[in-house]
């Protein structure tokens, strides 16, 4: 079984194509994770001040096959995937007309707020909320940045209040914004992104993005004409590793 939630995409969530931005498309994503939670298990804010729990992504990975425009319904469909050791994975597929337009999986740890120990799969009971099997990607789950490739600063910022959750760290669906705004995404469509997060990037620390030139996507991505790839510093420590794969605009 599965999660289902249905959402309209509004005129502020689309780019310079009128396509769904991959914030705002992570971030639907990750709310219908959070309303199943509320809605079949405990709500995460529960979860956080009186269970003193928090889940907290380490990867990511999402295909994306075409476009969402503005005003456009989607279906967003989401289920936890049975998990071993301390990992919570979980699934998501969203819909445009009953037509998959991206689906992702995400790996998440539960950590206890208290002690900051980790808490095992077996010792968590989600036995409340639908599940099924990880969907097949054709993007890889994990990944290496090449080690002969350069990189050039792109980016200096702080952490903004504006881009933190609950968890006192910037959220991880902003990161997503943070890399599409270092793109040349002017005759590019993005076809996957690939996160692999680090460390957290706490409010007022110094937030540091660096960019490779673009390279053949290979086994990465066979869909992408061209690959991408970033990492990430919050006050000097790697924060983020992330590629992402783009092909030339059909909107």
């Amino acid at each position: 079984m599965r999660f289902k939630t249905h959402y309209n995409i509004r005129s502020y969530e689309v780019d310079l194509h009128g396509a769904l931005k991959p914030m705002q498309l992570m971030q639907l994503l990750q709310e219908s994770g959070d309303r199943q939670m509320r809605e079949e298990a405990v709500a995460y804010d529960e979860l956080y001040n009186k269970e003193h729990k928090a889940f907290v992504v380490s990867r990511m990975s999402i295909e994306v096959f075409r476009p969402v425009e503005k005003y456009y319904d989607v279906d967003v469909e989401t289920w936890i995937i049975p998990g071993k050791g301390a990992n919570f994975p979980r699934g998501y597929e969203m819909y445009k007309g009953g037509q998959l337009v991206a689906k992702a999986i995400c790996n998440w740890a539960l950590v206890d707020t208290v002690t900051g120990k980790l808490i095992a799969s077996k010792d968590y009971d989600m036995g409340t909320y639908s599940m099924d099997e990880a969907p097949e990607l054709s993007i890889p789950r994990r990944f290496r940045i090449p080690k002969e490739l350069k990189f050039q600063e792109v980016e200096s910022s702080k952490v903004a209040m504006s881009m933190i959750d609950i968890n006192m760290h910037m959220n991880n669906t902003v990161y997503a914004s943070k890399l599409y705004d270092n793109i040349d995404v002017e005759k590019y469509f993005i076809t996957s992104i690939n996160l692999r997060y680090v460390h957290e990037a706490p409010l007022g620390s110094e937030f540091k993005v660096y960019r490779s030139d673009a390279v053949d996507p290979g086994e990465m991505d066979y869909r992408a004409e061209k690959l991408i790839y970033f990492y990430t510093e919050a006050d000097g420590m790697l924060n983020l590793e992330a590629a992402v794969g783009l092909k030339k605009v059909t909107i």
